[in-house]
């Protein structure tokens, strides 16, 4: 059985690294990922996310989810399923303008939904509400941060 530092849910604010560090944890440290935004993924999650939550608990292994979820009342339902049922759920924030930058850098999505995801973002207030766990994945220097680094941080959460 996986303890909750096993299972991770990486969501934030867009262009702090979720996918990237996801990608990272499963080839680096043995993590499987669950990108919640791919599409053959979100659709197995989609279908029953309480299903899906409890197939990854049930495979034993080191897991990690990715999500910029969008802090509605039905998403923000689905991730306090996820806290709930023992993953340790990380908010990346941190350096805006890094963060803008590494956003800008994707070019997959146009800079007026980027705006308007982080309005609703801010106006849920779901970090002040919600508590959980904040860590910022920039260095001084507006760069990401190791990931061994990260993980170290995220443990000691």
């Amino acid at each position: 059985m996986s303890s909750q530092q096993d299972l991770l849910l990486l969501t934030g604010i867009p262009g702090t690294g979720k996918t990237w560090y996801g990608e990272k944890l499963a080839s680096d440290f043995g993590f499987d990922h669950y990108d919640l935004e791919q599409q053959q993924t979100l659709n197995r999650f989609g279908a029953n996310p309480a299903q899906f939550i409890a197939d990854i608990i049930r495979r034993g292994k080191k897991a990690v989810a990715t999500w910029g979820f969008v802090p509605d009342d039905v998403q923000t339902a689905i991730v306090l399923q996820f806290r709930d049922a023992g993953f340790k759920w990380i908010w990346f924030d941190g350096n805006r303008p890094a963060a803008l930058h590494e956003f800008r850098k994707r070019g997959t999505v146009s800079e007026e939904l980027l705006y308007a995801q982080m309005y609703r973002i801010e106006n849920s207030r779901i970090v002040q509400r919600l508590r959980p766990i904040v860590i910022d994945t920039f260095d001084s220097e507006g760069q990401f941060k190791a990931v061994s680094d990260l993980l170290k941080e995220i443990q000691r959460a």
